[in-house]
């Protein structure tokens, strides 16, 4: 059950969602091996975290309702719960808006999201270019559901698509994601976040060093050689 699977609550965030004051809910679990997550505890020993009851967080959110612009549901992975459009839809019933993060490996819970409206914008991470996508996620996967995905999130009313840029993702990455992007008309939002050293899942990539900002700023310039992008380093 989704509701017992809460491992982390933000009561208070001014940056998961542009313009918006929201709360935030870790759920416990990811179908993904990324090295570079920072998510450690969450994706490898979620029972080693204590879980936060489900009525606390109805509670906070119902006295808040003045101050709290919607709910951020993030992870671990969120679409990996069957119940996840009942949670949902329990929030927006209290009067808030939705925002999800997802890594896209389930487009047919997406698809549902979709279908019976229950999201107010939605975030996927594209973890690389797709030649070496499951080199990144260490995990064997359907490139297809990820692409698939992508077309799925294009059509909510508000999304984001996110890389986060740890050397070994490079120039020839970015060229074939931003194609991709183009081609099927997802170039609305696209955000490039900064590699962090510090307590990933895998240690060997704490002695990786990030790219320097001025290498940041020209990824982001791949983008506009494709036109019109909505793009920018957070």
């Amino acid at each position: 059950m989704i509701k017992d699977n809460i491992k982390g609550f933000v009561a208070s965030s001014l940056v998961d969602w542009d313009g918006k004051v929201v709360s935030v809910i870790f759920l416990a679990g990811c179908n993904f091996r990324c090295g570079y997550c920072s998510n450690k505890d969450i994706v490898l020993e979620p029972d080693k975290i204590k879980t936060i009851s489900w009525k606390e967080i109805k509670n906070y959110l119902e006295n808040n309702k003045d101050f709290v612009d919607g709910v951020v549901i993030t992870g671990g992975e969120p679409t990996l719960y069957d119940d996840l459009p009942e949670l949902i839809n329990e929030i927006k019933n209290l009067g808030f808006l939705i925002k999800i993060d997802t890594n896209g490996s389930n487009p047919e819970m997406l698809q549902e999201l979709l279908d019976r409206k229950l999201l107010d914008s939605i975030a996927m991470d594209i973890k690389a270019g797709f030649q070496k996508y499951k080199d990144i996620v260490n995990v064997d996967l359907n490139l297809e559901k990820i692409k698939k995905s992508i077309l799925i999130v294009k059509k909510f009313p508000d999304y984001e698509f996110r890389i986060t840029l740890f050397p070994g993702i490079n120039k020839e990455d970015l060229i074939e994601i931003a194609s991709f992007l183009k081609e099927n008309n997802a170039n609305k939002a696209f955000f490039i976040q900064q590699f962090r050293n510090d307590e990933c899942l895998d240690s060997a990539f704490e002695d990786i060093k990030p790219y320097k900002k001025t290498e940041l700023e020209s990824f982001i310039e791949i983008f506009n050689e494709f036109g019109k992008f909505g793009v920018r380093n957070i």
